[in-house]
């Protein structure tokens, strides 16, 4: 099994994508585990194969110890680690290729706490796994809003310490000119240094996202950024292609038989 964990900010598409690229994987007769780990979630757009809201919802959460919804799912997520073992057991005994788990939309409250990356690590102990995050691209129209939300996966790189694959999420919503600059920025970040030094921010803002700008580019760890539209299903042969090249060394899972642990 590989494990895919989505992540991202609220309303960034998590959902979306967990529901388009385990239709994508299936649709090339792969199997695919879609595992919902946020217990606050309404409504879906897929039906989880393993849902947290079995041991843990948010709203019993509140009414049970007088929380806020705030609270109520800062208490939620950390009573998850409580129930890791049974819900990996679920996943195990499902066996199947992929497992897409869609993390909580609150993503600081996953993320940056110690919970998050302690489940995370849990759940897919023994078996590869990768972070692909969402940037949302309402953030490629201004310069400086791009570079911090560069600096925000990055930050969630550096707390799950798993690789991580950045996708353009909503890539319908933009234009191509649009995702070539945002290509162009990534490639050349001296263009995109240029284009902060005229945005409409503070000259101190623009100081401080030129310097970021810099930082990320000498690591190199942003790399590439693929553009998907969950919408269209535009992107995701690239996305997964990406995945095969980091979890698999290259080699296409869709050669090869269905198995147990890889």
């Amino acid at each position: 099994m590989y494990f895919l964990f989505i992540l991202g900010t609220a309303g960034s598409g998590k959902s979306y994508l967990t529901s388009a690229l385990a239709e994508w994987l299936e649709d090339h007769e792969l199997s695919v585990t879609r595992v919902n780990l946020d217990p606050a979630v309404e409504w879906l757009p897929y039906s989880p194969d393993v849902d947290v809201r079995d041991y843990v919802e948010v709203r019993k959460v509140m009414e049970k110890y007088g929380l806020g919804p705030n609270g109520a799912l800062i208490t939620s997520v950390d009573m998850l680690v409580s129930y890791i073992d049974k819900i990996r057991d679920e996943i195990e005994a499902l066996r199947s290729n992929y497992v897409i788990v869609d993390t909580p939309g609150q993503l600081e409250l996953f993320a940056f706490r110690q919970s998050g990356p302690y489940i995370t690590s849990l759940i897919s102990q023994g078996y590869k796994s990768l972070a692909i995050y969402l940037i949302d691209s309402f953030f490629t129209h201004q310069p400086t809003s791009f570079v911090s939300a560069l600096l925000l996966a990055i930050s969630v790189h550096l707390r799950l310490g798993i690789p991580q694959i950045h996708v353009l999420s909503k890539s319908d919503l933009i234009s191509s000119d649009r995702i070539e600059k945002v290509q162009t920025w990534l490639s050349d970040p001296l263009s995109l240094i240029d284009e902060i030094e005229q945005d409409k921010v503070s000259r101190s803002l623009r100081d401080v996202a030129i310097q970021i700008e810099k930082i990320l580019g000498e690591t190199g760890l942003v790399g590439e950024v693929i553009p998907v539209s969950s919408k269209t299903g535009e992107g995701l042969d690239e996305l997964y292609g990406e995945i095969q090249r980091i979890l698999a060394g290259g080699e296409d899972y869709l050669t090869e038989e269905a198995s147990g642990p890889l």
